[in-house]
């Protein structure tokens, strides 16, 4: 027998072996994912992937964490994008990245104060430890990770929170951050810091660790002053260029939302003019063309962009052929970073996710990623909740078996050439509209929609509408629209009034029948006929003594200066606000964050007053179909930010009544008033007052808000 003695390691010695072994066994692989021949490339083959977003990872709890990660994995997803930024302190959640220029992790006062523990809400985090912790874990389940660095919204401190980037370096306006000296030295030292970092798990250099896939410049980047897009160009330009330099083996993106410059095209349904016309002053086409850009990224909200319900699943289906399109033409992959549907809106999150990565991957894009998965909460234990994440912004998705979440690790599948799944090759039907539980009135269109699978010569005979689980009286059957690729029928309420008065709950769904002789039928949703609807009052906020916790939620091509208290007119909320007139689509946008009966609501009146004096319509500007130049007020709710009531009110300028108040000027007056149907989801409100073509500079006052439950 041989007996093997065991000698005594040096510390030293054993120590790297040690950070060696970890190394080894943190990184996910060797090879780094390249770019070639406008594919991405791992281990000498293709790499395409379904991959996700969660923002909360660099402030959380190792279990929120590798929960997160978990889920990720059991789904399929090899790659998620997170956030690796933090700029100001998060007072909300005591998370510390660079709470002043070239400050970095917890300041030593944070630390001094600490009682808590690292699991509670509350304790200070170092979101770079974080982030190394969440890249370690990373790498043990073998998933790439995005990173982005910045933001141009205000959350977690982006360019859009005044009291970061626009305090710091005294900016007039957020964009200013593009071109400001200071700006951008500072942004280039945060950058240095962050990429050159050396994880304190794995002692791995960010920059040498392939689990790092791409560093991202800015999430959502947009410059709407600039319209010709030049100046994000040249910003883009700049910091793409420095972070190869630092980080040569790794991917560089810019994270936006892929708005294009393409004067003349009109996009589908002739909706989201402005995704293509450079209005929000970035260029697709252009910032791929960069050198030091690998890959583009561009995101799909058409809900959240306000395109009209019956347009917005075919509405995206083709802006990722667009953008398809770009890459092929560019020679580089390009990836649906980010989409999502709201789960309290009116579109079929299933069919659309189903069509919209279909879509992806038929085009040969490189990946689509969901946002957001989510997972655990452990801070809500604590307090006596489920452990579970919150919805909060209504686009939840979790690996809970639904089908949702099924069919979207069906397309990780798909993508990443593991499998094909059975789900997708056989043929499937959707109810589209209606896709939840909805109110009818007069002629209520029902619409479904047909995908094939994998057999091509399976084609519809017919479909056909059912009610109450039986077919429904003549006419039934529903004709194909080309255009939409769906098939659609119109429902007359009034007609058959008879038969299914008001009140009356009808179980809707659609049946196929097939050309093999077989049958599919959709899921069914309900209606419920409501042409002479009654309601009562649930609460009437007239401000009579202030504001009722209204706040801004910003502004688009607008400005809110500040929200008060005003006495006129026996109170109202006043709204301080610019609009330049330049632009179809001007927007203030007020959260009555503490108006929680709008759960119970079915409809909502309110009020706004602009002074006459200010409200100047454009000369030459006008769109007669939108009665522009005037007012587009809607409402939308969250979570999901359910856009409600678009197009409904719009009046011309020119049209509106004249009233005056009792400082003796005269003032437009707009009524409002919107009918949805109930969501006990709905947690608050916002409010929008818009304009298009319209300068004005002044005051708007916000009145007598009325929600109504139906009788």
């Amino acid at each position: 027998m041989r007996v093997n003695t065991v000698k005594k390691i040096p510390a030293a010695f054993a120590c790297a072996l040690f950070m060696f072994l970890a190394s080894c066994s943190a990184s996910s692989s060797g090879e780094f994912v390249t770019v070639q021949g406008g594919k991405f490339m791992l281990n000498g083959n293709e790499f395409r992937f379904a991959g996700t977003n969660n923002y909360y990872m660099h402030y959380s709890t190792d279990k929120m964490v590798t929960d997160v990660l978990d889920d990720a994995q059991k789904m399929g997803v090899t790659v998620l994008r997170c956030w690796g930024f933090q700029f100001g302190p998060n007072t909300d959640h005591n998370s510390h990245g660079m709470d002043t220029p070239g400050v970095f992790g917890v300041p030593e006062k944070y630390k001094a104060e600490n009682k808590k523990t690292p699991e509670q809400f509350g304790y200070p985090r170092d979101v770079f430890e974080r982030l190394d912790f969440t890249v370690a874990e990373a790498a043990k389940r073998n998933i790439r990770l995005v990173i982005a660095m910045n933001n141009y919204w205000d959350a977690f401190g982006g360019i859009m929170n005044a009291s970061t980037w626009q305090e710091w370096f005294g900016l007039k306006n957020p964009e200013d951050f593009y071109t400001d000296s200071g700006c951008k030295k500072t942004y280039k030292e945060f950058i240095e810091f962050l990429v050159t970092r050396k994880n304190s798990y794995t002692g791995i250099p960010y920059n040498e660790d392939p689990t790092i896939m791409t560093w991202e410049l800015m999430n959502e980047p947009r410059n709407p002053k600039d319209k010709s897009g030049r100046t994000v160009k040249a910003w883009v330009t700049e910091m793409s260029a420095f972070v190869k330099k630092l980080a040569p083996n790794q991917l560089c993106a810019v994270g936006d939302e892929g708005f294009m410059k393409r004067q003349g095209f009109v996009p589908y349904a002739g909706e989201g003019e402005f995704c293509y016309n450079g209005h929000e002053g970035t260029d697709f086409d252009s910032l791929l063309r960069i050198k030091t850009v690998d890959y583009g990224t561009f995101h799909l909200y058409p809900e959240t962009w306000g395109i009209a319900e019956s347009a917005q699943m075919n509405w995206g289906d083709e802006y990722i052929k667009k953008h398809a399109e770009s890459g092929r033409a560019a020679k580089k992959p390009v990836v649906l970073e980010e989409y999502g549907t709201s789960s309290a809106g009116k579109l079929n999150r299933m069919a659309a996710y189903d069509v919209w990565n279909s879509t992806a991957y038929n085009e040969g894009l490189a990946g689509s990623m969901f946002w957001i998965l989510t997972s655990s909460n452990t801070y809500e234990l604590a307090e006596g909740g489920d452990g579970i994440y919150d919805d909060y912004d209504g686009f939840r998705i979790r690996n809970d078996g639904s089908p949702v979440s099924a069919l979207l690790a069906d397309y990780a599948s798909l993508f990443s050439g593991s499998g094909s799944p059975r789900y997708l090759s056989e043929p499937r039907v959707y109810l589209l509209n209606p896709a939840c539980a909805q109110d009818a009135k007069g002629v209520f269109e029902i619409s479904a929609k047909f995908m094939g699978g994998s057999d091509s010569s399976l084609k519809v005979k017919r479909a056909e509408l059912y009610i109450n689980d039986a077919p429904a009286a003549s006419p039934r059957t529903l004709n194909y629209n080309a255009a939409s690729d769906s098939y659609r029928i119109k429902f007359d309420t009034l007609a058959n009034a008879k038969v299914f008065p008001d009140g009356t709950v009808l179980s809707v769904k659609v049946v196929f029948s097939l050309s093999d002789g077989s049958s599919l039928e959709t899921e069914s949703n309900q209606i419920t006929i409501s042409n002479k609807v009654t309601y009562s009052v649930i609460k009437h906020y007239d401000f009579a003594d202030g504001i009722e916790n209204a706040s801004s939620m910003g502004a688009y091509m607008a400005e809110i200066k500040s929200i008060r208290h005003t006495k006129l007119n026996g109170g109202m909320v006043e709204v301080d606000s610019s609009c330049s007139g330049e632009n179809s689509w001007e927007e203030l946008k007020v959260k009555f964050g503490d108006m929680k009966e709008v759960a119970d609501a079915s409809k909502m009146d309110f009020t706004f007053y602009y002074e006459k004096d200010k409200a100047v319509a454009h000369a030459s500007k006008k769109n007669e179909e939108e009665k522009l130049p005037g007012v587009q007020p809607y409402v939308a709710f969250d979570p999901g930010w359910v856009k409600t009531g678009l197009k409904e009110n719009n009046c011309l300028l020119e049209n509106l009544p004249v009233v005056t108040l009792d400082d003796g000027k005269q003032y437009y007056k707009v009524s409002v008033s919107l009918e949805f149907f109930q969501n006990p989801a709905y947690t608050f409100v916002t409010v929008c007052p818009t304009l298009g073509y319209v300068k004005y500079s002044g005051p708007v006052y916000i009145d007598d808000i009325v929600l109504y439950k139906k009788d």
